[in-house]
């Protein structure tokens, strides 16, 4: 449709088709269907005359029949034809199941995250969705909180690649329209969510603007610039105001500095709990508060349904009105919806879900994301050994963690057992499940018979822990399956202690008295604290929640089918008392390595102040080094070529990472923050020479004011691979 009619049916709106527009609702309430609920689902209180079926927007149903007939059903009742919009919660897969984000950014492969996300994309149009939650880009860097499964981590660069390499591959090439097999992609959380006091849920967020501005805007600001179709409001309070309400954060830095011309929807109740936080005295105020920050969806509350009828009978309230309608509009003129409200849904079960294809990718994803901790020599697997698989993960479909719930099946999930079997003779192989992964199911409610069926009955754990120490006496290697079940990560799983429970530490110490080489294969939503275990293992790799092609694609990296090459997205900590730490921390007066007495540097008294496992940390098979040749500052950019050697006879790639340490500065900057990455493919004892462009604007830094600061000076720029360092120095 264009701009004309388009504005031509806008006119014809009345004022409560228009505050229709701007509702959002859980698909629970229109549809017999299992979706994810984040928040109260309690009685809401929508007007009696509002037909729910005339809403702007449904969320989290994914079953295309169903949404078939919501269309149909939203067509019938509105009088100018306007179609849903029809959103969902799929984070990391729709029904292929990727690993989750945190493990994909450690792949730095960001071609291959765009693939994935456009199988995702595709997968999720022919299921009838118009709109994905994701992905979420916020920065993280305290593993308590649950919600860093879903986040690129905590790097600055790594988030930005990540954001537009997901939203790219979602939405493709945007002109005026989103292509069939595309959907608009929703980012998340506007702003700073991922750094909740003490990693708690939904708790307060208080940094400095410089802080804001330089590292926790930058990955929404790279979304916006790849043009996203959809920003989602955070539930924290910054700077004094919760996000949903702060005309600031929305207005003048979504909308007026960084550009953003999409739809800004709230999350989950967001703008009703700006009663909660004490910044609205009731229903009205919170309604004002949150169209005049410029939110255009209410997502799940009656805040906008009940207050906005009497609110737009003022004038600057109605003009509020008609800027969130014609945004939501747009949105829905890109996506064709007004040609075709049946957008993907005529094309439904036609073979293109979970293809071969999409296993494949999903594979070389699984490959590319695991990380190699630690390795001294129990890896890779040989033929010839006897293998005891130990752990409830060696046979367990629930790998495809929390989120992937809302849209993916873990029956597809290929386990450890099928994808060790396909590469490892039968007879070698023994099975011990070791403890239980639940001490029960009942938490799990309806799904309780559906999670025993995939996991087992729940077993005494002495019977267990005797069956996995006679299968480890008999073996030649171990491989541990370890780590938190998938309700420990996720929304809402935010936790204090981020140890493994007592009863794997025990199978463990059991397991090390045979004597034999320990494998460990660690299964998590978030970084753990390893640090009285790791001495336990020979070879430990991390495995993240893998997703659908899991087993797959870590029996081909146990057995050196294929060459372990990513990175750490997020640092382990050594204990929780060390939280935060990140690889690009602040430089303080008194370092390590300070004239100081030992007592007055900052120092913990009993404990180091390094991580277990640092930012970046990633092995391989084969040992690499790298090697500067110049760096040349140009105009727009710095053009850096360096040279890789394979120093093995074990083909495979390295993640190359170009780190800035910039001392002195006109503010503090970090001891050192990534700039650049680049994957390098290396045959046996093969060189290549490689080069890498920076554009210079990416080394702009911020004020408290968000004003850019003289970037002029001497740069120093450290070549990091597998660990080795070369420095270069260029004056800019």
């Amino acid at each position: 449709m264009d701009k004309k009619r388009l504005k031509n049916l806008f006119q014809q709106l009345t004022v409560d088709e228009k505050i229709a527009q701007t509702v959002q609702l859980n698909g629970s309430l229109v549809a017999e269907y299992d979706v994810m609920n984040t928040g109260p689902m309690e009685n809401l209180g929508l007007p009696e005359d509002l037909n729910i079926y005339e809403v702007g927007s449904i969320y989290n149903v994914n079953d295309f029949q169903k949404l078939k007939e919501l269309q149909e059903k939203a067509l019938e009742s509105s009088r100018l034809k306007i179609p849903m919009l029809f959103m969902s919660d799929v984070i990391y897969g729709f029904r292929t199941i990727f690993p989750m984000p945190l493990a994909q950014a450690g792949s730095f492969d960001f071609d291959l995250i765009k693939e994935a996300a456009e199988v995702t994309a595709k997968e999720s149009y022919l299921n009838g969705l118009h709109v994905l939650f994701s992905p979420m880009i916020d920065l993280v860097r305290d593993p308590r909180w649950g919600r860093v499964m879903e986040s690129p981590g905590e790097d600055v660069y790594t988030a930005k690649r990540f954001a537009k390499s997901v939203i790219d591959g979602y939405q493709g090439e945007i002109s005026e329209t989103i292509d069939e097999d595309h959907v608009a992609a929703c980012i998340k959380h506007f702003a700073a969510y991922g750094a909740p006091e003490g990693g708690r849920e939904y708790n307060t967020v208080d940094m400095s603007n410089q802080r804001l501005f330089n590292e926790y805007l930058q990955p929404y600001q790279a979304a916006i610039e790849a043009n996203t179709r959809l920003v989602m409001t955070a539930f924290n309070v910054l700077n004094g105001e919760p996000a949903s309400g702060s005309k600031w954060l929305n207005r003048d830095i979504l909308r007026k500095r960084y550009g953003f011309d999409g739809v800004l929807v709230s999350d989950h109740a967001a703008i009703k709990e700006l009663i909660p936080h004490g910044y609205a005295k009731d229903t009205r105020d919170a309604a004002v508060k949150g169209l005049e920050a410029g939110v255009d969806f209410d997502m799940m509350t009656a805040i906008y349904a009940k207050e906005l009828p009497e609110l737009v009978k003022e004038q600057h309230f109605m003009e509020l009105l008609d800027e969130a309608v014609w945004r939501i509009l747009e949105l829905k003129n890109q996506l064709g919806l007004f040609e075709n409200p049946f957008r993907g849904l005529d094309q439904a079960n036609t073979g293109e879900i979970l293809t071969e294809k999409s296993k494949e990718i999903a594979t070389a994803l699984v490959e590319k994301s695991c990380v190699l901790l630690k390795n001294q020599g129990a890896l890779p697997l040989k033929k010839d050994q006897k293998i005891a698989v130990v752990g409830p993960y060696g046979n367990s479909h629930l790998t495809i963690g929390f989120w992937a719930s809302v849209s993916g099946n873990p029956k597809d999930a290929v386990p450890l057992k099928e994808g060790l079997l396909a590469e490892l003779p039968e007879e070698k192989l023994c099975f011990a499940r070791g403890y239980n992964m639940f001490d029960s199911y009942d938490a799990f409610g309806p799904l309780k018979a559906g999670i025993e069926l995939l996991n087992g009955p729940i077993e005494a754990e002495e019977k267990l822990l005797t069956e996995a120490k006679e299968a480890a006496e008999e073996a030649d290697v171990i491989v541990f399956t370890f780590g938190e079940q998938f309700l420990e990560s996720g929304e809402g799983a935010s936790k204090a202690h981020l140890g493994l429970p007592e009863k794997q530490i025990r199978l463990l110490d059991e397991l090390k008295t045979c004597g034999k080489p320990i494998v460990g294969v660690l299964y998590t939503g978030r970084p753990l604290i390893l640090t009285d275990i790791e001495d336990h293992f020979d070879s430990l790799l991390l495995a993240w929640y893998p997703g659908t092609m899991g087993g797959k694609g870590i029996a081909n990296l146990l057995t050196g089918k294929a060459n372990p090459s990513a990175r750490l997205a997020m640092t382990f900590p050594r204990s929780e008392g060390q939280i935060p730490i990140y690889h690009a921390q602040l430089s303080t007066g008194r370092p390590l390595t300070s004239d100081h007495s030992d007592r007055f540097i900052s120092k913990y008294r009993d404990e180091s102040n390094e991580p277990l496992f640092t930012f970046g940390s990633g092995l391989s098979y084969a040992d690499f080094e790298g090697t500067w040749q110049t760096a040349k500052a140009e105009k727009e950019a710095i053009t850096f070529d360096f040279k890789v050697k394979n120093l093995t006879e074990i083909a495979g790639e390295t993640v190359v990472h170009i780190y800035l340490k910039q001392r002195p500065a006109s503010i503090v900057r970090p001891v050192r923050s990534l700039v650049a990455s680049q994957i390098v493919s290396l045959g046996e004892h093969e060189e290549k020479e490689c080069r890498v462009q920076l554009m210079i604007k990416e080394l702009q830094v911020y004020d408290n004011y968000g004003n850019t600061i003289d970037s002029s000076g001497e740069y120093q720029f450290e070549l990091d691979v597998l660990g080795k360092k070369e420095i270069i120095s260029i004056t800019l």
